[in-house]
């Protein structure tokens, strides 16, 4: 093999001897220039395939943070879904006599309570019972810490609607608040 490619060399100097030195120039420069064409095209083609591998390196990385991002949202999803199920599950609140012994702490006793009946809601494995009442002749604080007492109760109890009356020159206010608990359908 070596032998050939010693032939083939000393074939291709006796035919570049022969030249004319004009055509020895044009040769040379030829020459020359495929050479800086073929390096080119060879470090370009390197340099593109670097960059594609760059990109689908980069696009991969960043695909992987966001599956992350949405397991552990759906994680802290998942967590608070089983926080408000058990929340729903503790305790089954008889809103009307929990409303009143919360009313007699908070010395706001004497209101009448209307209760309003269970209804289901979404796909029905969920409960909501309301209770309307009134307050009169409240102060505001009052009225704020006694609503707050009410929703950090067992179960899920929320005041889910407030009409405020106030008397300015008294310094009290009228409420009607609608306070609502929330259960687990039996058997779900």
């Amino acid at each position: 093999m070596m032998e050939r490619l010693r032939i083939l060399w000393a074939e291709l100097q006796a035919w570049f001897l022969r030249l004319n030195p004009r055509e020895r120039v044009l040769v040379t420069g030829a020459g020359a220039t495929t050479v800086v064409v073929v390096i080119f095209l060879v470090l370009f083609l390197l340099s593109s395939s670097a960059d594609a591998t760059r990109r689908r390196t980069q696009s991969k990385l960043q695909r992987l943070a966001e599956a992350e991002q949405l397991a552990a949202g759906y994680a802290e999803a998942e967590r608070a879904r089983k926080q408000a199920e058990a929340a729903l599950t503790s305790s089954d609140v008889a809103l009307p006599t929990y409303i009143d012994e919360k009313g007699q702490r908070s010395g706001l006793a004497g209101f009448s309570l209307t209760p309003k009946g269970d209804v289901p809601l979404g796909d029905g494995r969920i409960i909501a019972a309301s209770v309307e009442f009134n307050l009169t002749d409240v102060s505001l604080p009052k009225l704020v810490d006694f609503l707050n007492s009410l929703e950090q109760g067992p179960g899920v109890v929320r005041v889910t609607f407030l009409r405020i009356e106030p008397r300015p020159k008294d310094g009290v206010l009228t409420a009607w608040p609608i306070v609502t608990s929330y259960r687990l359908k039996a058997g779900q």
